[in-house]
């Protein structure tokens, strides 16, 4: 994945799992592991697309949503798939034997982090070292991938929960997927305003409950 994009994701998962709408460039490179020249170009580009409003020591969100689908428009899936083959296993079984350390996105991705999926699905994506997958997944026969494995990177592992990818890495990976993934991405786009939501709420009561300074 480019490391703009890591960015991107940075401060989406701030928004929507951690209610945070005020950030700073310097914040953003330090998580992300970033120089702030790698930073202040995407943020520039968010001002621009209106999905930001630049302030004197960072920048507000003000706009999710459009952020999430220039991210989602942007990602290029298919350059970050690094293994695939095909598995006579089912679906769960490939989820439940996916390598220790791996992070399932995409459909997969999205039952582990909400369950009740809208509809079935025929794949799992994953993110893993391509070696240790191999060995889990050993090149099969068929054209029909079900196996299929992206490139991590040290900030998706540090973002994940639970062996899943964050809900706003699995939104921009499902868009990628297209038609098949589109009642996912409807259920993805209620769940992400609740999750705003609530994270904002969290964090208004954690503010409230900070001592007064003297």
């Amino acid at each position: 994945m480019k490391k703009n994009q890591r960015i991107l994701r940075e401060i989406l998962c701030r928004f929507y799992e951690g209610g945070e709408r005020f950030m700073s460039q310097k914040t953003l490179a330090q998580a992300s592991g970033l120089s702030l020249g790698t930073v202040n170009p995407v943020v520039s580009k968010l001002e621009q697309l209106g999905a930001i409003e630049k302030k004197p020591m960072g920048f507000r969100v003000i706009d999710a949503k459009r952020m999430l689908l220039y991210w989602a428009s942007t990602r290029d899936l298919a350059k970050d798939i690094v293994y695939s083959t095909n598995s006579h296993l089912s679906l769960k079984e490939i989820e439940a034997d996916v390598p220790k350390g791996a992070v399932l996105t995409a459909y997969s991705g999205y039952d582990a982090r909400l369950g009740n999926v809208p509809t079935d699905y025929e794949a799992v994506y994953f993110y893993a070292d391509p070696l240790a997958a191999k060995r889990a997944f050993p090149p099969g026969r068929g054209r029909r991938k079900n196996v299929l494995v992206l490139a991590p990177d040290p900030h998706l592992t540090r973002l994940s929960k639970g062996g899943a990818a964050p809900l706003t890495q699995i939104y921009v990976d499902l868009w990628q997927l297209g038609t098949p993934a589109k009642r996912f991405i409807e259920e993805l786009d209620r769940q992400l305003e609740l999750a705003a939501v609530g994270a904002l709420q969290t964090m208004i009561q954690r503010l409230r409950g900070r001592p007064q300074r003297a």
